[in-house]
């Protein structure tokens, strides 16, 4: 199942201290400042989830802000999780249109204002910074990188400032450039080097994953079991409120709201991240033009929502539409009320499913 991972990511410069725009998953980047090449695989391989384990996080729907500052290795990242989108006009990118420009090699242009967005296939690079990766879109290392640069090398004429011979440049040229005529070195102006360097902005990288069921589950599980990741809690919040106002449903999303509307605390483990208050902050927003919300949504909450609140369930037995009040039947955790309310549903098989669940004193002595 396809899953996004959206970055916006800069490092500093350990040799200016001014902060680098990363705009792919690379080795190396190059400072639009100084000109000094900085590493980007360490960071983004080894330092840039800090305690976290990268793949788990990154295989779960978060979305967060992490910053290190100060010191060799300092960077800011805001990371979230959703479907990819157009960085001119932002429409929503359908992940199989990506993949699709991804896989043929062919750059890919928004259906909606053109737009061209650089492809890149998994390469050892993007394998290594997350084992399921399968490709990226808009990584300026991807399918474009080379004819922009050979349009922007193609413009440029700088002469040596000792004997006036013609220097060969290139993005990969130092600020200092030595003659090959006269062997005196000349110092790039801002006007050159900012051309063969532009100024980039913190542009997004859509790194799409390709992931199981149990590997979307395992994220879940991940954070429920290690106890330091408690003060996380905040990034099932955010995702939470972004995807309730831009919601969207894919199998990876669903697969994943399934494992997290039924996952309960772990007991044993003390000051770990307490699933529920995320759950009820869920609900909460689920509520909140309930009809509206896409009919997968409600099916999934309806089923497997733990601990559903007694309101919610009332409106999800009333519902309009039958497979979500099928999907409510088979929920182990309603009320009473609501569990009869189902068994004289209008429905012939909502009263099926609803007859399946246990009132009373049996419900108590089975389950």
């Amino acid at each position: 199942m396809l899953k996004t991972s959206v970055f916006q990511l800069q490092l500093v410069c350990p040799g200016c201290n001014n902060n680098i725009a990363v705009s792919g998953i690379t080795d190396t980047d190059t400072c639009q400042n100084c000109g000094k090449n900085v590493s980007v695989s360490t960071v983004i391989n080894d330092k840039m989830f800090g305690i976290m384990h990268k793949e788990k996080y990154m295989n779960g729907f978060l979305s967060g802000g992490i910053e290190q500052i100060g010191g060799a290795g300092a960077y800011k990242l805001v990371y979230s999780s959703g479907q990819p989108f157009c960085e001119e006009c932002f429409t929503v990118i359908d992940e199989e249109s990506a993949m699709n420009a991804i896989n043929s090699g062919k750059t890919f242009s928004c259906p909606n204002c053109s737009h061209k967005m650089p492809v890149r296939a998994a390469d050892a690079i993007l394998k290594e910074f997350h084992p399921k990766a399968v490709g990226v879109l808009n990584d300026s290392f991807g399918k474009d990188y080379a004819e922009k640069n050979t349009e922007k090398e193609s413009l440029l004429v700088f002469k040596c400032m000792t004997c006036g011979a013609g220097l060969e440049l290139s993005d990969d040229t130092d600020r200092k450039i030595k003659c090959k005529y006269c062997d005196n070195e000349n110092y790039l102006p801002d006007s050159i080097w900012m051309k063969l360097h532009p100024d980039k902005e913190v542009q997004p990288l859509f790194v799409i994953l390709d992931l199981s069921e149990a590997e979307l589950k395992g994220s879940i599980d991940y954070f429920l079991n290690v106890t330091a990741l408690n003060v996380f809690s905040k990034h099932f919040i955010n995702f939470i409120k972004e995807y309730f106002e831009k919601p969207f449903v894919t199998p990876a999303f669903l697969s994943w709201l399934k494992s997290f509307l039924s996952a309960k605390n772990n007991e044993e483990i003390s000051f770990n991240m307490d699933i529920t208050k995320i759950q009820k902050y869920f609900y909460d927003n689920l509520r909140l033009g309930l009809s509206s919300h896409p009919v997968e949504l409600r099916i999934t909450a309806a089923e497997f929502g733990n601990g559903l609140p007694i309101e919610l369930q009332k409106e999800l037995s009333g519902d309009p539409d039958e497979k979500v009040r099928i999907a409510l039947a088979k929920n182990t955790g309603l009320k009473k009320e609501i569990i009869k309310k189902l068994q004289a549903d209008s429905s012939n098989a909502v009263q099926t499913e609803a007859k399946k669940l246990k009132t009373g004193f049996f419900k108590g002595l089975f389950g």
